[in-house]
């Protein structure tokens, strides 16, 4: 088996050790413009040039799990994609997303900044119970995140193309549904993969029907995100 490394981020060296450590049996090295056909690719954000010379690869597997890059590309006709669902990132997605909610929750900046200038202001948050938390995609990733604030006692309200039951959550789905989350969520947090159905999702139209004060915390793409729809409201004090 031939397999052929080509990632974007400049860090081929410890890709190249670890996949030649786990697949003793297979010839492993780092693409470069006219190298030996491979069979199989293991790939980030590779160019067109790559496919192009590799037309007869049977697997390409996707060192992430957001494939909007692929999505791009003209890919050999009989190759079968394999993304990553979590290995690993779930659970740092929840940490990071717990972290930051609770953070917006308890007034966390403010009160910092009135340490810095040498004073203290102390502030209650509000009863859990009324300040939601949505999350836009539940799939692996979103899922764990949603859930994983629910053991803080937040209400949660998950939103996806398609509608889902998860238990313990507030689940809705479609033009409706997002609406219905974007109403109610004092923190919102994007999960989506991108598509061209969720590009420039964050925009001002939506990001206008948060409650005032809000907190938006995008841990998916930033294609997701139109900057200055966002930095508009933000100067207009929403």
């Amino acid at each position: 088996m031939k397999v052929s490394f080509c990632c974007s981020d400049g860090r081929s060296g410890i890709w190249l050790q670890l996949l030649q450590q786990a697949l003793p049996q297979a010839r492993v090295s780092a693409w470069a413009p006219g190298a030996p056909a491979a069979d199989h690719a293991v790939v980030w954000a590779p160019p067109q040039q790559f496919f192009d010379e590799q037309p007869g690869l049977r697997g390409i597997f996707n060192v992430g799990a957001g494939v909007d890059a692929l999505m791009r590309l003209r890919l050999p006709p009989r190759a079968v994609v394999v993304r990553l669902d979590d290995a690993g990132m779930a659970v740092q997605m929840a940490e990071y997303a717990c972290q930051a909610v609770i953070r917006h929750y308890r007034q966390l900046p403010q009160t910092e900044a009135a340490m810095r200038a040498g004073g203290w202001a102390s502030r209650l948050p509000p009863p859990r119970s009324q300040f939601p938390v949505g999350v836009l995609g539940l799939g692996v990733l979103g899922r764990r995140v949603a859930l994983a604030l629910r053991h803080f006692d937040f209400p949660v309200l998950g939103w996806s193309r398609t509608h889902q039951t998860i238990d313990g959550l507030r689940c809705c789905s479609g033009p409706d549904g997002l609406d219905e989350v974007l109403a109610a969520s004092r923190a919102l947090i994007c999960l989506l993969p991108l598509t061209p159905q969720t590009s420039d999702i964050l925009n001002r139209r939506n990001l206008q029907r948060l409650p005032a004060g809000a907190c938006v915390i995008n841990l998916a793409r930033g294609g997701h995100l139109v900057e200055d729809d966002l930095l508009a409201l933000l100067d207009s004090g929403h």
